[in-house]
């Protein structure tokens, strides 16, 4: 009985995921708007009623999406703060999960998602809370740099702040000019200059 409860939790799991993707890239493709449940269930493989067994509406599966993606950033990103790496490496290793999210191909539709979603105030102030929890991450690893003595700037905070902004940047410029961006040269590069102007 329990084997069956574990296959069938499974099983919800999977076509809730399967939903997630195909909203997701729906939302990409054709806008918030543009994006309906009927589509995203056709999208998925699945009948529009089967939509509703998971989510209430489009609005609920637009957070979803925000949550789970954020969630697991935030995730890899914790990780990497628990490693015993220098703090350059550290940050090298964020900057790298965050452009290769960001640019993979796994995820092409986030930052248009945030586009789309820009104007939906609610939406947006749960995704900066999710993005405070990475500033404060970063901020801890830039404390141990100033403990260290290989960070001079007494503000973490702003710091951090900062060095999302190159990490943000760098997408920025991935998206509009098309350029291919290696993840692991930029992140390595954004957390060397970083530390250059942070440092002594």
């Amino acid at each position: 009985m329990e084997n069956r409860v574990t296959l069938k939790e499974a099983e919800r799991g999977a076509r809730r995921d399967a939903l997630l993707n195909a909203a997701g890239n729906l939302f990409a493709e054709t806008g918030y708007e543009g994006t309906t449940i009927e589509t995203i269930a056709q999208k998925a493989g699945m009948a529009k009623g089967s939509f509703y067994l998971h989510f209430e509406s489009k609005e609920e599966i637009f957070r979803a999406l925000i949550e789970d993606t954020s969630e697991r950033i935030i995730e890899r990103v914790g990780a990497v703060d628990g490693s015993n790496k220098p703090v350059e490496d550290k940050l090298s290793d964020i900057a790298r999960i965050m452009l290769s999210f960001h640019l993979g191909s796994s995820h092409p539709w986030f930052f248009t998602l945030m586009e789309k979603g820009i104007e939906r105030q609610q939406v947006m102030e749960h995704f900066y809370a999710k993005r405070k929890k990475v500033i404060d991450i970063i901020s801890g690893i830039l404390r141990t740099g100033i403990e260290e003595g290989t960070v001079v700037d007494d503000e973490p905070e702003r710091l951090s702040n900062l060095f999302l902004g190159c990490i943000n940047g760098t997408v920025v410029r991935g998206y509009c000019s098309k350029e291919v961006i290696s993840p692991d040269l930029e992140a390595e590069w954004i957390a060397a200059r970083f530390l250059k102007g942070a440092g002594k």
